[in-house]
């Protein structure tokens, strides 16, 4: 028996202390190996989180950072007030731009773990991160906006939901939701990475609400404006949402600003900055740039088709000859638009069968290898809630870089 005790002591020696509470939490630990190591602590006085955290990043296949968290499963609502405690970062330091902390929920405590989170970021930006299978690219959407004092994210379904603060201090639906399947029991907390491995940063998290929520809690209504750059596929940007619909009429003339209609009026955005959105001018009209399926130099049509029970694209000249068929496989794909310089074909991929509002889509980009399409080298670029108003004639920016595109809550 003394040998089973002392078998059982050195086991107990040798294994990691995971179990180390905090206010509300049940451990807190450094993830992925920082060399700086992290810290949490609690002030129930002032109902305030202290979280430091060294690390390279959480970004790519794998994170590095200080986590706190409990487990939960099922539906779920995170909120807090979050801001920085060190001082910025000098502008030649890693953390400069990309130091950040926020909500946090996790499959698991490795470093490519599945996740999605809700963090703000030292560029005075929130972002919307999530990595959707264990060990693959993260994905990024920015929320640009001036009230950054406070976040809240929603787990309902496989979907998730981000929450900022509006001119009226209020949280407010952002936008910029996707479909992410995070199954429980599942790690849910707040997390800060210094985006510099050779120092550690501290921010503070005041009133922290984790709140489970009921089966069938309604998902938000609305619909968001984002854009995509076609060489940084894994970064969005949320430039406006609304409860009602969105249509994007167009492009300023020199590619930088996004002109849309949103209720009764008419608005333009820079296209990578939310923050900067302001009525458009008179001659908006003019900014509306594409046509339909037709490529550039007016040689060919494209357009969908059904074949063996699937939406197909397919391409033909003008007058109708030369048909060929584009697109093969199980989905049903739609809405094809031709880049303005003719080397790309961005297009919208769904189930088999005809789409309809509120389904998973796939916003694909195919390149036009000397003008011919090559199906092979087909990229998904975002996955997103969207349909047949998720693509339209304006989509293509005029210098080809960016893709604006509608997506539904």
């Amino acid at each position: 028996m003394k040998a089973i005790l002392w078998a059982g002591f050195l086991v107990a020696l040798a294994s990691p202390a995971w179990c180390d509470p905090v206010g509300q939490f049940t451990d807190h630990r450094d993830i992925g190996g920082p060399a700086h190591a992290g810290s949490t602590s609690y002030d129930a006085g002032t109902d305030t989180y202290t979280v430091t955290g060294g690390g390279g990043n959480m970004w790519a296949d794998r994170d590095s950072f200080q986590f706190a968290w409990k487990t939960m499963s099922g539906d779920v609502a995170i909120s807090t007030d979050v801001d920085f405690v060190s001082p910025k970062p000098a502008p030649s330091a890693g953390g400069y731009i990309h130091r950040k902390g926020g909500v946090i929920i996790r499959q698991d405590l490795d470093p490519d773990s599945v996740y999605v989170d809700a963090l703000r970021m030292s560029n005075d930006q929130l972002s919307l991160q999530y990595r959707e299978v264990k060990g693959g690219q993260t994905r990024l959407i920015w929320i640009n906006t001036p009230y950054l004092g406070a976040v809240k994210l929603e787990k309902i379904g496989d979907y998730a939901y981000l929450s900022v603060p509006g001119p009226d201090g209020k949280l407010h639906h952002a936008g910029g939701s996707f479909k992410l399947k995070i199954n429980g029991p599942y790690y849910i907390g707040l997390g800060v990475c210094a985006h510099d491995n050779s120092t550690a940063e501290t921010m503070a998290f005041r009133h922290l609400k984790i709140t489970p929520l009921k089966a069938g809690t309604a998902k938000p209504k609305g619909m968001t404006l984002q854009t995509i750059q076609i060489a940084n596929p894994a970064e969005q940007t949320a430039l406006a949402h609304a409860a009602g619909a969105i249509s994007v009429l167009g492009w300023s003339a020199d590619g930088k600003s996004v002109v849309y209609r949103q209720g009764g009026g008419v608005y333009q955005a820079v296209s990578w900055d939310s923050s900067s959105v302001g009525k458009a001018a008179a001659d908006r009209t003019a900014a509306v740039l594409g046509t339909k399926g037709v490529s550039p130099d007016g040689q060919w049509v494209y357009s969908s088709a059904p074949f063996d029970g699937k939406m197909k694209l397919w391409r033909a000249h003008p007058d109708g000859s030369g048909r060929m068929q584009v697109t093969s496989g199980d989905t049903s794909d739609f809405d094809p638009y031709p880049s303005p310089d003719g080397k790309w074909l961005a297009y919208i991929s769904a189930p088999a069968g005809e789409p309809k509002p509120g389904f998973d889509v796939m916003l694909q980009l195919m390149p036009l290898s000397g003008g011919l399409p090559d199906a092979a080298k087909t990229v998904a670029l975002v996955k997103l809630v969207g349909g047949k108003t998720t693509l339209n004639a304006s989509a293509w920016s005029p210098d080809s870089k960016t893709l604006a595109f509608l997506a539904q809550d």
